[in-house]
């Protein structure tokens, strides 16, 4: 089979428009549609369908077209495993995970596979934990940290830690300063702003605030953990989030953080699906994230955390 052809048809099926893909290919129309015609008579099956509406994937179409992007990631790899052969592991490896965890994980991480596996090129996706499950499905990722339930029972999972909730609040401002934790109620009249319905973190938060019969003062919600903890530290509002997202953040001397009782907790746990290829490359990744993750605990850097992995 030729690659080319497959490339061609994950554009197309991208675009859902014969222009735009041409264009995007840098090919004449027509050979587009003639490829994409050779394409399906070598698989024997319709892989697009055009109508009235526009065009779609048939349901062979999407298996293709996900099994596609294995193939192309293997061949395009086949050069750096060559030119890496004896050296360690070497290639790209696409990693998913919560903005907030990427804030106390990604920095550590790259270092010591810097150290360890010179190698091996990381992408970082950050995505609302609603989303994440949707790229390990589609093969835009290898790896990915969810948050609590698992999307699927076809993922592979291995739980990371247990992370519990803080209210954050600039210091100067912060109307229970002088407390070493909060509860639900006492937040009652803060204005807050908060995760938007698409984290998982969310869904936690707004289950604590029904239990404790709490309407909390929604001034904004957003979904990146940067921007709640920017807008907190300008005073006068409050957030509920984990330690990891505001472990780096540049206002962090500015914050006050303290941990809600009773504990709000959300499980992190690495995924990866077991019918995709899984390279030595992202074998080494996996395993480094589960190694930076325990040392992270134990060494008091990574607050509010229990371990769940194996043979934490």
């Amino acid at each position: 089979m030729d690659l080319r052809r497959l490339r061609y048809f994950l554009v197309l099926a991208e675009e859902l428009n014969f222009t735009r893909a041409a264009h995007r290919l840098h090919i004449a129309q027509p050979a587009l549609s003639q490829q994409l015609a050779h394409l399906e008579s070598e698989i024997g099956a319709k892989l697009l369908r055009r109508s009235v509406r526009g065009m779609a994937p048939t349901q062979s179409g999407s298996a293709v077209y996900r099994h596609a992007q294995t193939l192309l990631k293997l061949a395009a790899e086949t050069a750096n495993v060559a030119r890496g052969a004896g050296s360690g592991a070497s290639g790209r490896v696409r990693i998913g995970m919560p903005s907030s965890i990427a804030m106390i994980l990604v920095a550590p991480l790259l270092e010591a596979l810097r150290e360890r596996h010179p190698g091996i090129l990381v992408e970082i996706y950050e995505s609302p934990s609603a989303y994440l499950g949707a790229q390990l499905f589609d093969e835009r990722v290898d790896l990915s940290v969810l948050v609590d339930r698992s999307p699927s029972p076809s993922l592979t999972m291995v739980p990371l830690v247990s992370e519990s909730v803080y209210f954050v609040h600039e210091r100067k401002s912060n109307p229970l300063a002088s407390c070493k934790s909060v509860s639900i109620a006492q937040l009652a009249d803060i204005p807050m702003v908060l995760t938007t319905g698409a984290t998982t973190l969310r869904h936690s938060l707004d289950a604590a605030f029904r239990e404790a019969a709490v309407t909390p003062r929604v001034l904004a919600e957003a979904s990146s953990a940067q921007t709640l903890l920017t807008v907190v530290a300008q005073g006068g509002k409050g957030t509920l989030a984990p330690f990891s997202a505001l472990s780096w953040h540049p206002a962090m001397r500015t914050l006050q953080h303290q941990l809600v009782l009773p504990r709000i907790q959300r499980v992190a746990s690495l995924a990866w699906s077991p019918t995709a290829s899984m390279t030595e490359s992202t074998e080494r990744v996996r395993d480094s994230i589960i190694e930076v993750t325990r040392s992270l605990v134990r060494g008091r850097k990574w607050l509010g955390t229990m371990l769940r992995s194996p043979d934490a």
